[in-house]
């Protein structure tokens, strides 16, 4: 599916190429689900995001699955990678907040009163948009992305690695600690 349209101006010179917006399909979104999960589980990624190549891996990828597909690695994949990340971040965040639940019936998130909602919007006013969307691949965003963010409980602080490496090993030399 070809997104540029052409506009040509009175006497015929072309003068500007606009690009529209490509639509995925279910199916295509299943498949780019799928092979970024084969990814994961084939070592691809790292503490920070993916190896260097694996946008090619992707659209080799879906061509396997999806022979007649026409999604490329750049613009296509890359930019629904982004878009997904941009949504996992935000869910992850809002999700890291008290009053604030996953329904996994429903993929939506919930929220425990008005008052907490409002001040989310209040502290983000770009949250406003994710309370009565579903977010069908939130729990394989979580395999898939998860690591590449450290916030909310899950989160390390380098001081507190180097104090924990220290007190093992001074446990393993047999020191009291």
């Amino acid at each position: 599916m070809d997104c540029a349209t052409k506009h040509t101006g009175l006497n015929g010179e072309r003068t500007k190429t606009v690009r529209g917006h490509r639509s995925w399909s279910k199916i295509e979104e299943d498949a780019l689900i799928l092979c970024l999960t084969n990814l994961v589980i084939e070592g691809w990624k790292s503490d920070n995001g993916f190896k260097a190549g694996f946008l090619r891996e992707l659209e080799k990828g879906m061509r396997k699955i999806i022979p007649t597909t026409d999604l490329m690695a750049t613009p296509h994949i890359n930019s629904k990678i982004h878009i997904w990340k941009k949504g996992y971040g935000a869910l992850s965040d809002l999700l890291n907040k008290s009053g604030i639940g996953w329904n996994s019936t429903t993929s939506m998130i919930e929220i425990e009163n008005e008052g907490i909602w409002v001040s989310c919007k209040r502290a983000d006013p770009h949250v406003k948009g994710l309370r009565y969307k579903t977010w069908p691949y939130y729990p394989q965003w979580i395999d898939i992305f998860g690591k590449d963010r450290a916030a909310g409980e899950h989160a390390v602080d380098p001081i507190d690695i180097i104090n924990n490496l220290y007190k093992c090993g001074m446990d393993q030399e047999g020191d009291p600690t």
